[in-house]
């Protein structure tokens, strides 16, 4: 992981590109923990922003792509920034964006009462961060913005 220090102002980037495949999330996981090392986060909020992206990750394969690509065509390309007081995580796909108007995070208390198996991804998200922001269809695909402050 070699960073790439952007000159107009002074951070750190790192992109990485994924196949869309469950044993490359490890690269992922790994590569944000680093990452938060060397941006001087705490460890417990590095493991936050790395259980972020695990699932953000992890959802794009299964429902985004429908299951892990064969063909290579497709992947997840994450982007790691490093902030003043901060670090941000960009994560891009090319698969079927979801509506996030549609798909508000079910709070635990729902998710027990409806006694429910699934459905903590969106929560768990953005409980780990201190930002979080989707966009679907862009130019660069669907993206998701993840911000976790020092």
């Amino acid at each position: 992981m070699d960073p790439v220090r952007s000159h107009e102002h002074s951070e750190e980037v790192v992109t990485l590109h994924l196949p869309g495949k469950f044993s490359y999330l490890r690269i992922a996981r790994q590569s944000v923990i680093d990452f938060c090392a060397r941006a001087q986060l705490s460890e417990f909020k590095a493991a936050q922003l790395e259980m972020a992206v695990d699932e953000a990750c992890s959802n794009i394969i299964e429902h985004s792509y429908g299951g892990e690509i064969e063909d290579g065509t497709s992947g997840i390309q994450i982007i790691l920034t490093q902030l003043p007081d901060a670090v941000k995580v960009e994560i891009f796909d090319f698969g079927t964006g979801f509506d996030v108007d549609n798909t508000p995070p079910v709070p635990p208390i729902q998710y027990i009462e409806n006694c429910q198996t699934r459905g903590l991804g969106l929560y768990s998200i953005s409980s780990f961060v201190d930002e979080c922001a989707y966009t679907r269809n862009t130019n660069s695909g669907n993206c998701l913005k993840l911000v976790k402050r020092v």
